[in-house]
C-alpha cells in the first residue's frame, strides 16, 4: 500500500503534469491562432480593450466606405456640370456665329434649331442626372435643400458628418438662358452674354464640387490613418509575439518532459519499496 506521503508525492506530480500540459497547450493556440486573447479570462483588462478597439476599427472602416461612395457622388455630379458646361459652351458659340451681320435668315434659323436642342439636353441632363436615386443637378444638392450628408467618423454630430449641398439647380431656368433665341442678330448678343454668365456659375459649382471632392479624399487619407494607428495598437495588445510564445513553448516542454520523468521516477521508487515490503513479509 502506498503510504499517505507518497499519495501525496503522486497527487503533487500529476498536479504539475496538468498544469504543465495546459500551459502547452495554450502556447500551441497562441501560436496556431497568432493571437495571445484568444479567451477573456487570459486578460479581462486587455480583451475587453482589445474588443473596444476591434469595434472602432470596424466603425471607421464602414466609415471609409461611406467617404468613398461620397467621392464617387461627387465626382457624378461633376461630370454632370462638364456636360452641361460642354453644352453651354457649345451654345455660346452658336449665338456667336449666329449674332454675324452676314448671315441671312434662313442660315440663322438652323444655328437656332441646334440651339433649341441644346437647351432641351442641358433641361433633360439636369432633370435625370442622379446617384442611387438622388437628383444632383435640378437644385436637389442647393444649400437650402434637404441635407444630403456623409457619415465620416464614428461618432454623431456635425464633426463626423460632410455635406454635400453645394450644387444649385443648373438647368436652363436657373441658369437665365431658358428664353434665349439666336434666331436674329440682337437675339443673338444677348444670347452670347447669357451664356458667357452661365458658363461662369457652371465653373463656379465645378469649383465647389471639386473642394467637395478634396475634403473626401482627405478624410479618407486621415481614416485610413486613424485605422492603420488602431490596428498596430490593438495588434501590439492582442497578437502573439511569436518568437517569445516559442521560447515560452519549448520551456513548457521541458517543463513538462521533467515532470513525467519525476512522475516515472517515483513509480519506480514505489514499485521498488513494494517489493521490498513483499520480501520482508
Amino acid at each position: 500500500m502506498v503510504d499517505p506521503i507518497s499519495g501525496g508525492t503522486f497527487s503533487q506530480l500529476l498536479n504539475t503534469i496538468n498544469r504543465n500540459r495546459s500551459g502547452l497547450q495554450n502556447s500551441l493556440e497562441r501560436i496556431s491562432s497568432g493571437r495571445k486573447l484568444n479567451k477573456a479570462g487570459t486578460d479581462a483588462a486587455a480583451s475587453a480593450l482589445s474588443s473596444q478597439l476591434r469595434s472602432e476599427i470596424t466603425a471607421l472602416t464602414q466609415a471609409v466606405s461611406n467617404v468613398e461612395s461620397g467621392a464617387n457622388f461627387a465626382r457624378t455630379a461633376d461630370g454632370g456640370l462638364a456636360g452641361v458646361s460642354d453644352l453651354v459652351a457649345r451654345g455660346r458659340e452658336l449665338a456667336i456665329q449666329s449674332s454675324n451681320g452676314t448671315l441671312n435668315d434662313s442660315q440663322r434659323q438652323a444655328l437656332d434649331q441646334e440651339f433649341t436642342q441644346i437647351q432641351n439636353e442641358i433641361d433633360r441632363l439636369t432633370g435625370s442626372l442622379e446617384f442611387n436615386g438622388q437628383k444632383l443637378l435640378d437644385g436637389s444638392l442647393a444649400p437650402n435643400a434637404e441635407p444630403v450628408n456623409i457619415q465620416a467618423g464614428s461618432g454623431s454630430g456635425a464633426a463626423n458628418q460632410i455635406n454635400l449641398n453645394v450644387v444649385e439647380s443648373v438647368t436652363t431656368e436657373s441658369l437665365g438662358i431658358a428664353n434665349s433665341d439666336i434666331s436674329t442678330s440682337q437675339g443673338a448678343l444677348q444670347a452670347a452674354d447669357d451664356f458667357e454668365k452661365a458658363a461662369q456659375t457652371l465653373n463656379a459649382a465645378r469649383g465647389q464640387v471639386g473642394a467637395i471632392g478634396n475634403r473626401l479624399a482627405s478624410a479618407t487619407n486621415g481614416l485610413n490613418s486613424q485605422i492603420e494607428n488602431l490596428t498596430q495598437a490593438e495588434s501590439g495588445l492582442a497578437d502573439t509575439d511569436l518568437a517569445e510564445e516559442v521560447t515560452r513553448l519549448q520551456q513548457g516542454l521541458l517543463r513538462f518532459e521533467t515532470s513525467i520523468r519525476a512522475l516515472a521516477s517515483q513509480i519506480q521508487n514505489e514499485q521498488s519499496r513494494a517489493r521490498i515490503l513483499d520480501f520482508s513479509v
